[in-house]
């Protein structure tokens, strides 16, 4: 499994707790709970407020297995909590991670072959504490800046020649 599926992975379960930390809430004189949160893949309508199309949906369940679909204004007001935010913040995020996949991907495998001493080309340390930040920073979800780019791409060339290089020896 690449690093970036990982990344995916780990990201994804925090999905679970997000949702239990919510907790139980009422709404319209009973005790309900959010159980799922998606982005739509056809128009949906919210059944709290009417409100249609809605993209982004929050399922509710009541303890008595009534089941609403609620819009972001409408959860983010029911629960009196902010997770609409906290799944966009998710999903963009995961839109990050995967835009990414090339450079985690690659700087997982230059980083790994730098701790093992097994590259066949040079890293001055401070490149190697900058390529380790730009990193994590993408493996939490954010977006390098263009320099991080340029010096992550220098060395995957660099890579990429000694692979060449080590094939026709």
């Amino acid at each position: 499994m690449a690093k970036t599926d990982d990344v995916l992975l780990a990201l994804s379960r925090t999905i679970p707790g997000c949702i239990r930390g919510v907790g139980s809430f009422q709404y319209r004189g009973k005790t309900y709970r959010l159980v799922d949160n998606f982005a739509a893949s056809q128009h949906m309508k919210c059944n709290v407020c009417g409100n249609y199309p809605v993209f982004d949906v929050s399922v509710i369940r009541s303890e008595e297995g009534d089941k609403l679909n609620a819009c972001n204004n409408c959860i983010d007001r029911i629960t009196k909590r902010a997770v609409s935010g906290w799944f966009k913040t998710y999903r963009k995020k995961r839109e990050n991670i995967i835009e990414n996949r090339k450079y985690i991907d690659g700087l997982s495998s230059i980083l790994a072959a730098y701790e093992r001493t097994a590259l066949s080309f040079q890293i001055s340390s401070e490149d190697v504490e900058k390529l380790r930040t730009t990193f994590v920073q993408m493996c939490n979800g954010l977006n390098p800046r263009t320099e991080q780019k340029q010096l992550a791409e220098c060395y995957f060339s660099y890579s990429v020649e000694s692979l060449r290089v080590n094939k026709t020896e």
